[in-house]
């Protein structure tokens, strides 16, 4: 794993919260911006931290029906065993 100025991948993603939150100390939060700048995998990560959020906030607000919930539940059961049944069970790696 990629060492960075302060830290591993890992150790980021502890404290993103606090990144989101404004509660880092002011060296931490340049350096991590430094380091969105160049890493392509942590600025996607951190994009899709904030639309989780943001789409868990709006659920909290304004949740769907419940029909709606079970029917997206069971197509999405319903396509993971149809890609299930599609696969191929000898994968070549």
């Amino acid at each position: 794993m990629m060492k960075l100025l302060m830290g591993t991948h890992t150790e980021i993603r502890e404290f993103l919260i606090d990144y989101v939150e404004n509660a880092l100390p002011a060296l931490r939060k340049i350096q991590f911006r430094m380091h969105l700048l160049a890493c392509t995998d942590c600025s996607a990560y951190l994009r899709k931290y904030n639309t989780s959020v943001k789409l868990s906030q709006n659920y909290l607000q304004d949740p769907p029906p419940e029909e709606l919930v079970n029917l997206t539940l069971k197509f999405l059961e319903e396509r993971m065993a149809a890609k299930e049944r599609e696969a191929d069970p000898y994968p070549c790696h």
